[in-house]
């Protein structure tokens, strides 16, 4: 999982032709960041849409989620990490049902620990899944039931000095059919939430700029990490350039790698 904006579907089938066809959605963004000090307390909602005509069933528990730039893997239990904010979250309700052509909210709270050893970016997720349970009555050989969940990342910023912090592993060249990309891997090694902008510029052996590539932008949780890719298409091959890619945070935060390419 590649974070982050989720979203799920899972199949279940068993024996009792019916296709259930989930009608829950969340609206809007499934990021909801927030600023806060020391022992402040906020809150917000988190808006849910049945956009069926029956019923719906709705469960909404936590977990916690981190991801690398291989995978990611969701938690059952919350606060299974440093940076974890599943603690100081309340939420409403638990369970509910959506009628039909409605909305409905989900409210939570966030109160913020009066700790001085509290410092950057903390997150967790509440998980809203859509419940469609299978009906006996139904005749035939197979049911197919439809789980749809949405993971909404609840981050919580805390207004200090403290910085995000960028550290590059060793590129490495990708071939995906005729396409070769350079890919790179970033880790967040500091405290704050990061959305760099990637870019690669590539010269030649007479210093000039040959061409300029940016990466699609990817969020980075501290102690995350997430792969860039740049599409060296149009490349002229078997020449070496000396390549400079760089990583731009939010003010003054730059980081950079210089590396020679040869393909």
């Amino acid at each position: 999982m590649r974070t982050i904006q989720l979203f799920f579907a899972s199949f279940l089938i068993t024996l009792i032709p019916l296709i259930s066809v989930a009608s829950i959605e969340v609206v809007g963004s499934l990021r909801h960041i927030n600023k806060g000090e020391k022992g402040d307390v906020y809150k917000g909602e988190i808006k849910i849409q049945n956009s069926g005509t029956t019923d719906q069933e709705v469960k909404i528990y936590q977990t916690d989620l981190l991801y690398n730039y291989e995978d990611f893997t969701y938690y059952n239990d919350p606060v299974s990490h440093d940076r974890s904010n599943a603690n100081w979250i309340q939420y409403s309700p638990k369970t509910t049902i959506v009628a039909g052509n409605s909305t409905m909210y989900i409210q939570y709270e966030v109160t913020i620990p009066q700790n001085d050893t509290i410092t950057g970016t903390y997150w967790s997720v509440l998980m809203v899944e859509g419940v469609n349970p299978i009906d006996p009555a139904q005749e035939g050989q197979f049911n197919i039931n439809t789980v749809t969940r949405y993971a909404i990342q609840i981050v919580t910023e805390i207004a200090d000095e403290s910085k995000g912090k960028l550290e590059f592993l060793e590129p490495s060249l990708i071939k995906e059919g005729d396409h070769l990309f350079l890919a790179v891997d970033i880790i967040n090694t500091g405290d704050h939430y990061i959305v760099p902008d990637v870019s690669m510029e590539l010269f030649n052996d007479a210093g000039e700029s040959v061409k300029v590539i940016m990466a699609a932008k990817k969020g980075l949780f501290p102690a995350t990490s997430a792969r860039y890719r740049f599409d060296l298409e149009g490349i002229e091959s078997e020449k070496t350039y000396h390549t400079v890619i760089v990583a731009a945070g939010e003010g003054d935060d730059v980081f950079g790698l210089e590396y020679t390419l040869f393909f």
